[in-house]
């Protein structure tokens, strides 16, 4: 009889320990705040789970039953979507330390309003080696966007910094790129790649081959994010990528760009044909500015040298037979570069005295210029003489000893 007692009051001891758990559980997931965003407040995320595949009951109560002990949460670290996107139904990845029970999906407009949210309960969110991911059933329209994911346990919540993406907008094929450089002789091993940029373009490919091997190209590459290979300075798109391989001097090589949205591949640029030689570049001749100017931020301009890879410009005051240095500065001949002429400013010109000489040094790969070594001889131009106003002229023999 005593026996059979003891027995009844351990069952009841079970059950009533049973149902304290499971009371515990809910009320800890009752209060999981979920806090992403001011619109539609995730208060219970098991009751908003998505659509996914649902947890059996025993997965659910070891969930519930976990609810209790509180884990150090980390911020998810978002994958992807990042970028431009082809297609608007995405699969959303993201790293965390494993430590979340639920799940929130965020993503918002460029309006900053919500147009997805999906919570998930930890089971439900499938995982890889390259971590978790969902994907919604929702198709997003074209546009650009911003997501997050929110992680939480009982009581606590982080959220992952902001990603953005674009769900590509293109309805039509790109054009066709124009090319700039290189061309003809040049005299750099590692060749800068410019051309023009192309409207509707999101990828750009490169291709590189011998003139007389061209479908064996000994460079290709695409460039996914024209934001990298875009000058907002120079208004082109350059690229200077290592070809895995040294140009054989005095070998025609030829270069092509091809064009790609969403939409798809775009057509090829027509080629243009280069080849390195070792070679001094060829001569130049100043331009502009020369005499009286009326502005204090001149344009510098000279003709274009043969297998110049850069230009090195100095500026100088000539007082009392002294060379008194002014600015100097090096332009890639890429960029400074327009059919048969170079362009190129040093800014404002801040010194007092208005009357200044400049001149201009093309070099290559092949011959380099240091302009801190004054062991090194001068190979371009001759002194040119202008001034900024009318306070007063050089003497004669300042003029005739800087022109040479």
């Amino acid at each position: 009889m005593i026996k059979r007692e003891s027995l009844h009051k351990k069952l009841a001891i079970v059950a009533m320990a049973g149902m304290l758990m499971l009371l515990l559980a809910a009320s800890c997931v009752a209060q999981t705040p979920l806090k992403m965003g001011e619109q539609e407040n995730c208060t219970n995320c098991s009751a908003n789970a998505s659509s996914s595949p649902g947890l059996d009951d025993a997965a659910r109560e070891t969930v519930l039953a976990n609810a209790s002990v509180r884990q150090v949460l980390e911020a998810p670290v978002l994958k992807e979507p990042k970028g431009i996107k082809n297609t608007g139904k995405l699969t959303y990845r993201w790293e965390d330390d494993g430590n979340c029970m639920f799940y929130c999906l965020e993503v918002r407009d460029d309006q900053d309003d919500v147009v997805l949210k999906q919570c998930y309960e930890a089971p439900d969110v499938l995982s890889d080696m390259n971590g978790y991911y969902v994907t919604p059933s929702i198709s997003l329209d074209p546009g650009d966007y911003t997501w997050r994911i929110l992680c939480s346990n009982c009581g606590d919540d982080i959220e992952s910094d902001p990603m953005e993406f674009t769900v590509c907008t293109s309805s039509s094929f790109p054009g066709r790129a124009t090319l700039v450089s290189p061309k003809d002789t040049i005299g750099s091993m590692s060749p800068t790649f410019v051309w023009m940029p192309v409207t509707g373009c999101t990828q750009y490919r490169l291709k590189v081959a011998e003139a007389n091997h061209q479908n064996e190209p000994i460079f290709m590459s695409d460039y996914l994010n024209v934001e990298d290979v875009f000058s907002d300075t120079d208004k082109v798109c350059s690229i200077a990528p290592d070809l895995g391989q040294d140009l054989v001097p005095g070998i025609y090589y030829r270069w092509w760009i091809q064009t790609i949205n969403c939409k798809g591949e775009g057509p090829w640029s027509y080629y243009k044909s280069f080849r390195y030689l070792v070679r001094p570049p060829g001569k130049l001749t100043p331009l502009s500015p020369r005499g009286l100017i009326s502005t204090d931020t001149p344009i510098f301009t000279w003709t274009a040298a043969t297998a110049a890879t850069t230009y090195h410009l100095e500026l100088i005051h000539y007082q009392n037979d002294v060379d008194v240095p002014v600015m100097e500065e090096d332009f890639e001949a890429d960029m400074v570069t327009k059919g048969s002429r170079c362009s190129g400013s040093l800014g404002p010109l801040l010194d007092d005295d208005p009357v200044y000489y400049w001149r201009i040094q093309a070099n290559n790969d092949a011959y380099p210029h240091d302009p801190n070594d004054p062991d090194e001889p001068w190979t371009g131009s001759d002194w040119k003489y202008f001034e900024t106003n009318c306070a007063f002229k050089p003497g004669t023999d300042a003029k005739k000893a800087r022109m040479g």
